[in-house]
């Protein structure tokens, strides 16, 4: 599978209050449970609350799963960028 980076663009959310990110987390996942039990190839890794945006890290076979996951849970994928390389840094021992 492929990892993809993806932004959600949605005004307000750094101020959302703990529940309402943990209730969107929640209907997230149960939409890729639903997705994965079709068969299909589709993993969340982790998100990131930044500014008026969510970033997203995913794994998936391809792109238009990503979107059908944006559909369904009705989460917008503002963009979706496939991640060619990671570069891991650790200052920690500088």
């Amino acid at each position: 599978m492929n990892k993809y980076l993806i932004k959600r663009e949605m005004p307000g959310i750094s101020g959302a209050p703990a529940n309402d990110l943990d209730a969107a987390g929640k209907n997230s996942e149960s939409v890729l449970t639903a997705m994965r039990s079709e068969g299909k190839n589709i993993n969340q890794v982790e998100s990131y609350v930044a500014g008026d945006c969510i970033f997203c890290v995913y794994q998936s076979s391809s792109k238009d799963l990503i979107m059908e996951h944006s559909e369904r849970s009705g989460v917008p994928a503002t963009e979706i960028t496939e991640i060619s390389s990671v570069i891991n840094h650790d200052t920690s021992e500088m």
